[in-house]
């Protein structure tokens, strides 16, 4: 009615009703009744409204004369050829296989219902001639049937991804042989024993030992006062925290490091040293959306080839033993997530929830599917830990992490890092809110940049 009061054509009212209504239902029992009815009264109407408007000998006349076959081979090439141009882009541009761009290619092949009624109102307001209605009406003949024809031969040679065995599915640093190392750049005095004891906790659990790493400014002359001050601080440093190792009951192997760049030395470093995890120290709050940490942990997190967990620690990591966990999609990065908390919530014998924020309007049946699928994944890769699953609907995720973590001692988020055009590194948004507004402990672990790898999950 809208559509139809300022001149718009009401079939367009009608697909602007249909968005509307389709963000309301959700998936429910409504959505599935609107379905029922359009499939079964509106859909119809509609072709016999079309077909009552088409005259046969014409129709034929569109097959069988020369010029108006033209055009109608025209329009059905054309259509044929812009979508095979679409798929090639995408293949471009995100570098798909061959079989997958021909797959993607023959899934838009089909025109029906948006092309028709685009025509049909064309047609009606005298923009359209005839010729070009029943030119349109083979098109979508054609699209139809060759489109699920295609698609039938080329989704049947798509490869699926390997499911990722439990025993493999996050081991940090590539090879299981490798012994598990943890790098700590050592430089606030006080923020180092949270840094090494977490650093403890998760050495002691792989078997393995921690790096205290403190960089030293380089200089033009390797007698420089100032060099020798730094050089001299940097082995205070790293006194304190053999202490503090011995202390926890860790093998610690310090290394001094003097280099021009201290993110590149540390990142550096950290390859040397076949580094499985790189921990370091964020105290400061930005106030800016897109630049949440330093430019010295942007540039670690950007060049490190293994994961960096960036922590903000209020207590000591022993006393962490409500660990909420916000999860949004299952996949590796996710799991490896899920390995770094269920480490921390095995040595300090504590407490692991997985959190799920979803729309509003998200079905109760498939809440109950994804709490599901959670629980299986998490049956997989934190078996010790039985975790609790909480699936919230609120269309405000920041928010609903955020008074999630009130009854938490720690909160372990993921970060996706991305460069900007502007320079230097962007957390997503949800992870920038989220880190800037919980008052617990936040840990945010950075994946390094490797090709994606699916997970599957039995549905």
């Amino acid at each position: 009615m809208g559509a139809q009061l300022i001149g718009v054509e009401k079939i367009v009212g009608a697909f602007l009703s249909g968005l509307a209504v389709n963000r309301v239902v959700g998936d429910g029992p409504v959505k599935e009744k609107v379905f029922f009815v359009g499939s079964v009264l509106f859909i119809p109407i509609f072709f016999v409204n079309m077909g009552l408007l088409i005259r046969i000998p014409a129709f034929v006349q569109s097959l069988t004369s020369p010029q108006l076959l033209t055009m109608t081979v025209t329009i059905v090439l054309g259509l044929i050829g812009s979508k095979l141009g679409a798929a090639l882009l995408a293949k471009l541009f995100y570098g798909y296989q061959w079989i997958e761009t021909l797959t993607m290619w023959s899934l838009s092949l089909p025109q029906v219902a948006a092309t028709l009624a685009a025509t049909l109102v064309g047609y009606r307001a005298g923009m359209l001639t005839e010729g070009v209605l029943n030119g349109v009406i083979v098109l979508m003949l054609v699209t139809s049937i060759l489109g699920p024809i295609l698609t039938a031969r080329f989704a049947s040679r798509l490869t699926t991804p390997t499911a990722i065995a439990p025993e493999t599915q996050t081991e940090w640093a590539g090879s299981t042989d490798d012994a598990f190392v943890v790098v700590v750049p050592v430089y606030n005095p006080r923020t180092e024993t949270y840094l090494l004891e977490m650093s403890a906790l998760l050495a002691r659990h792989k078997g393995g030992q921690i790096v205290p790493l403190a960089i030293a400014h380089a200089h033009a002359k390797m007698d420089a006062p100032p060099l020798d001050t730094a050089i001299a601080r940097s082995e205070a440093l790293l006194a304190s925290a053999v202490e503090v190792s011995q202390q926890l009951r860790v093998t610690a192997n310090p290394l001094l490091r003097i280099d021009d760049d201290i993110a590149l030395g540390i990142s550096r470093a950290s390859r040397e040293q076949k580094a499985s995890l790189v921990v370091m120290g964020w105290g400061r709050r930005s106030r800016l959306p897109i630049r949440l940490f330093s430019t010295l942990i942007d540039s670690v997190l950007w060049a490190s080839h293994c994961p960096v967990a960036v922590s903000r620690l209020l207590d000591s990591p022993s006393n962490l033993r409500r660990i909420l966990v916000p999860i949004e999609n299952l996949t590796q990065q996710s799991i490896a997530v899920l390995k770094f908390a269920q480490i921390l919530a095995s040595e300090n014998q504590g407490r692991l929830t997985l959190l799920h924020i979803c729309d509003r309007t998200t079905s109760p049946s498939k809440i109950a599917w994804i709490q599901s699928q959670i629980s299986l994944l998490a049956d997989k890769i934190t078996p010790t830990c039985d975790p609790q699953i909480q699936i919230l609907p609120d269309d405000e995720v920041v928010r609903a992490i955020v008074n999630a973590s009130k009854a938490h001692d720690l909160v372990i988020l993921r970060s996706s890092r991305r460069h900007t055009s502007a320079g230097g590194l962007a957390i997503s948004d949800i992870t920038t809110q989220a880190a800037q507004e919980i008052q617990c402990s936040v840990v945010m672990l950075g994946e390094p940049h490797h090709p994606p790898i699916a997970v599957l999950i039995n549905r």
